[in-house]
This record gives structure tokens, C-alpha cells and sequence, in this order.
């Protein structure tokens, strides 16, 4: 997939320029990252106020998972919206996008095409307007509110897309949740727990570093451990996922519950973080201290939307294409 920032003929191009047209650059799409390529990119984005901005992310998925629900969206939609605006802001900084909320409603509009479950972008603004204002004043979608909305987030849309490198591959872990409670013969308030745990994670980055399978795994490990439920039947390697990778994930997990229950889903039923913090515990003693090892050849940055003024920009989506690609560059 090739994008350019103008269909205009440009000072590099063959029209314009007698040494030819400026060159390609491959953008290869990442759908999982390593803990250390997120560190670095949380390290470049540099956050000013940590805590602040969770509070502003809290408060976007918020509005996603509201204005989803008015719209009838399914779970997977509102997701893949949770799950994109996460990743946009490790690769663009708040200060770069300060409104968070705009940022939502793109994620949401640009979820709602990959989940093949496609609203107009003013009809995702004017849920979001009567959410807000229940009572009234009633407004079209003719309004002039709803339209400067709506092409600013046209443009943002465009970010978001380049964001995730044009790559619509997006897996949940809700599917493997209801296969393995079968498989593990567990009743069904354990797999509707682990649902709402699943539904939690979208508010973490563990579905940027971990696999569909794993993440449903851990949520039923969880789940099984506050409803003290027999967990001897949960082995990672029957359900092909790496043991480190999948205690990463219930670690990650816990950790998330006892820094933010009362941001969660959960918080609804439990709301006590004691619980999640003995499990922490447990879990600690039997894993030893663990470091991750850094990845080699990590290489990360943030997004640079003017590549396209310096030439054809490819997007994607393995290794082998990508190697492909830069050997017929160089022919």
C-alpha cells in the first residue's frame, strides 16, 4: 500500500525533476511490540504528567465505550477504538494531540470501518453530542458544530491510519475465552469474569505486547483465582502460548487492577484491590525475580507525517515483504 501527501506534481517528482522521483520508504506495521520498544517510545513521547495523562486516556475510553453502546456497536469495536488509541499516543505525544476526545471519536470511526460495522462520522458525533447533552438543544447533523467536528477529525482519521501502518489486522481475546472455558470445562460466571477482565485490558498496552490467546488465558486465571476455582487444568503450553509470555500477562493484569481498580469493569463486582495484590504476591513467589531481555535490533520511532512530502510511502505488513521491497529498491 503506497500513500502520498499530494496528488500534486512536487519539486521531486519526474515532472519536476530531472534526476528522477524521490525515493520510497517502506513503513513496516508492528502489531506487537516488546516491552523495551514501548519503553523507548514512552521514553521519546515524554509525558509531562503521567498521571495526568492515564486520567485523559481513562476519560477517552470512557467515551468510546458510552458512545459505542448508544450506537449498538459489539465489544470488538469498541475495542479495536481502545486498542488504536492506545497506540497512538505511543507513537504521537499528547502535546502534538491535546484533545484526547477528538482522538476517541477518530479511533471509534476508524474501528467501526475495520470491524466492518460502519456508522457515518456524524452519526458517531451526534451520539457523542446528545450523550453529552441529554436534554437538549436537538441538533442535525447539518449543524456547523457537528461539521467543524467532523473535518477535524477527517485529518486526525489520516493519523490514525498511518498509526497503525495501514494494518487491520486486529485480533480479541473474547473468542478464545469462551473455547477455553469449554475446553477447561469451567461454569459460566468464571467465563463471564474473565470477559470483563478481557474488556479491561483494552485499557492497558497488554494487547500491544501479547497475543490474543495468551491475553485470554490470564483473564481466565484471574477469574479463576477470585472465584477460587480449581486452577490446576490451566497449562499455557496445550493452548500454544509461552509460559513467560503468559504470566507476563496476569502480572501486567494485576498490576493494572491494583494501580486503577476503581477505573475498571471489574470495579463493579470487586472492589477491594487487597485481592489483587495477594494474587500479585503469590504469583511473585513462585516466578523468582525476572527481567526482560531486550529485544535485538528493536528500532522504533515516533510517526513523522511529512514523509510523504519526501517521497512514496509504503506500508507493509510482515518481514519478507518488507525485505522484498527494499531489494527491488535497491535494483
Amino acid at each position: 500500500m503506497a500513500a502520498n501527501a499530494s496528488s500534486t506534481p512536487r519539486s521531486g517528482s519526474p515532472a519536476t525533476n530531472p534526476q528522477g522521483p524521490l525515493p520510497a520508504m517502506i513503513q513496516l506495521s508492528r502489531p506487537y511490540l516488546t516491552p523495551n520498544q514501548i519503553l523507548t517510545l514512552e521514553q521519546k513521547v515524554a509525558h509531562t504528567n503521567g498521571s495526568r495523562d492515564q486520567q485523559l486516556k481513562f476519560q477517552a475510553f470512557s467515551v468510546i465505550l458510552v458512545t459505542g453502546s448508544y450506537l449498538r456497536f459489539p465489544i470488538r469495536t469498541m475495542g479495536t477504538a481502545m486498542i488504536l488509541f492506545q497506540r497512538f499516543y505511543l507513537f504521537n505525544s499528547m502535546q502534538d494531540f491535546p484533545s484526547t476526545l477528538d482522538t476517541a471519536h477518530a479511533c471509534l470511526f476508524v474501528a467501526s470501518k475495520t470491524e466492518d460495522t460502519l456508522k457515518k462520522l456524524k452519526e458517531i458525533l451526534l451520539a457523542s453530542y446528545y450523550i453529552k447533552h441529554p436534554s437538549g438543544p436537538d441538533i442535525s447533523m447539518d449543524s456547523p458544530v457537528i461539521e467543524d467536528q467532523r473535518r477535524r477529525l477527517i485529518s486526525l482519521e489520516r493519523h490514525v491510519l498511518e498509526t497503525m501502518s495501514f494494518d487491520f489486522r486486529v485480533r480479541h481475546p473474547q473468542p478464545y475465552i469462551i473455547k477455553f472455558a469449554k475446553r477447561l470445562r469451567y461454569p459460566m460466571p468464571l467465563a463471564e469474569t474473565a470477559w470483563q477482565i478481557a474488556l479491561d485490558s483494552h485499557r492497558t498496552l497488554v494487547p500491544l505486547k501479547s497475543t490474543p490467546h495468551a491475553i485470554a488465558l490470564g483473564c481466565l486465571y484471574i477469574a479463576a483465582s477470585l472465584l477460587e476455582v480449581n486452577l490446576s487444568g490451566i497449562k499455557p503450553e496445550q493452548f500454544c502460548v509461552r509460559p513467560r509470555e503468559f504470566e507476563n500477562v496476569i502480572l501486567e493484569l494485576l498490576e493494572f487492577y491494583i494501580d486503577w481498580l476503581p477505573q475498571t469493569t471489574l470495579f463493579a463486582t470487586y472492589t477491594d484491590p487487597g485481592k489483587f495484590m495477594s494474587m500479585r504476591i503469590e504469583l511473585n513467589k513462585r516466578l523468582g525475580k525476572y527481567t526482560e531481555p531486550r529485544a535485538p535490533g528493536a528500532r522504533v520511532k515516533l510517526r513523522d507525517y511529512t514523509m510523504g512530502d519526501k517521497g512514496t510511502v509504503r506500508y507493509v505488513l510482515n518481514w519478507e515483504r518488507e525485505r522484498i521491497e527494499r531489494e527491488i529498491d535497491m535494483h
